[in-house]
């Protein structure tokens, strides 16, 4: 937990408005593995995110989303309902994915976190390579609009296999119109807010 942990979860318990200076500084102050307190900012910035004023804005809303969710594909945490499951955090990475993908001004987000997701990957073991391809890549590659944001792996001898059975599988499903990934209401809603966010400074 960061210095700053009574006063975010002071933040969670209440009504208040939050300084957006403040949500700031504690998204910088916390370490990539410190998950439990990631775990709270992303709530923050979801249902508590129109109490946080002036507006967060969507740079670091992703910043923090990217994070976070791949905090939690990497560690795997299993005995913290409060914090995603592996696999859980692959398809709400994907959920988000598809929903940026259809926004004005997200391309630099999307390259930035591609990035993330492909140097994540080649620094992981089996349980993690397996869920990034599994329960992100091969439903996000249904998207032929995502699909320049990892096509790079193609040429690249250390994620072709990877990049080869997830496309396979993504052109497969999108050929056949199957229905691979549910949004779950808070999900939902969070885009939404994520929507706003970056269509008002777009």
């Amino acid at each position: 937990m960061t210095k700053f942990g009574s006063d975010i979860n002071s933040a969670l318990s209440s009504d208040r408005p939050i300084a957006r200076e403040s949500v700031l500084s504690w998204i910088e102050a916390t370490a990539d593995s410190d998950l439990p307190t990631l775990s709270k900012l992303y709530r923050i910035t979801g249902e508590g995110y129109y109490r946080i004023q002036p507006e967060l804005g969507g740079e670091p809303t992703c910043a923090l989303i990217q994070k976070y969710l791949l905090g939690c594909i990497r560690d795997g945490v299993t005995d913290n309902e409060e914090i995603q499951e592996r696999y859980e955090a692959a398809e709400s990475l994907h959920v988000w994915f598809r929903h940026l993908v259809g926004m004005e001004g997200t391309s630099a987000v999307l390259s930035r976190a591609a990035s993330a997701i492909m140097n994540l990957y080649l620094e992981s073991g089996e349980e993690v390579r397996d869920a990034i391809e599994t329960g992100f890549l091969e439903h996000v590659l249904e998207t032929a609009a995502i699909r320049p944001y990892f096509e790079h792996w193609a040429s690249d001898p250390r994620l072709q296999p990877t990049w080869s059975r997830a496309l396979q599988w993504g052109e497969s499903a999108s050929r056949l119109h199957v229905r691979t990934f549910s949004t779950a209401p808070t999900e939902r809603q969070r885009v939404m807010r994520l929507f706003a966010a970056l269509s008002a400074r777009s």
